[in-house]
């Protein structure tokens, strides 16, 4: 993949937890990374599951400080997903101020960056967001996009089923729609780990709604 022109920032958002938007975030980062793209994926929320799965080392968002310029040495370093991870430490929330600043220090660096559920939205960025078929996330979907419109929506637990399809096209407006269907793809795995291969299809959706972000 050739350097872009630009760093592509992309959120990842859900309303309910355990819907697979880190999961996502985490095999998105992993198909980019393996195209070539420089990749970094920040958890910048209090519960950040990719730290200990992948046994993240510092750098840490609480190692770096506002108006204190971020060498080379400092950026966040790859893991052995293939991608960089910016992480939390501590539990303290972060400013808006500090999420800014850090975030303006590190995006030039990368071609592709991917908030998990990011308490603040940068400026500019894209946002996804991912639902389970089931009525109160589609609802929490319904509540979150009127804050801030999503440009992709990805559906897990899809089925083709006319009553559930018919009440899903109600709560979906506007966005590129990407579904998969029942599987633990999109779950953190047992032994608190993620699946580093995913079903075929669903790679090939995941690898589609990539194409989306990338362009």
């Amino acid at each position: 993949m050739p350097q872009l022109r630009s760093p592509r920032i992309w959120g990842t958002f859900s309303a309910a937890g355990g819907v697979g938007a880190t999961t996502l975030t985490f095999h998105l980062a992993r198909l980019a990374a393996k195209c070539g793209a420089r990749v970094l994926v920040v958890e910048s929320a209090s519960f950040a599951p990719l730290r200990e799965i992948l046994q993240c080392t510092p750098p840490f968002w609480e190692d770096y400080r506002i108006a204190t310029a971020i060498s080379h040495d400092a950026m966040p370093r790859l893991t052995r997903a293939g991608f960089a991870l910016l992480t939390r430490r501590y539990s303290n929330p972060l400013t808006p101020e500090h999420f800014s600043f850090v975030m303006s220090q590190v995006t030039e660096s990368f071609d592709l960056v991917l908030l998990d559920n990011p308490p603040q939205q940068l400026g500019g960025s894209g946002r996804v967001f991912v639902a389970e078929n089931t009525l109160p996330s589609l609802i929490g979907l319904n509540n979150l996009a009127a804050i801030c419109k999503p440009e992709i929506f990805l559906l897990n637990k899809f089925t083709a089923r006319v009553k559930k399809k018919s009440a899903i096209e109600g709560f979906v407006i506007d966005a590129r729609t990407f579904q998969i269907p029942t599987s633990p793809d999109l779950a953190l795995a047992l032994s608190f780990g993620i699946n580093y291969k995913i079903a075929k299809r669903n790679e090939k959706v995941l690898s589609a709604i990539l194409a989306e972000m990338l362009r």
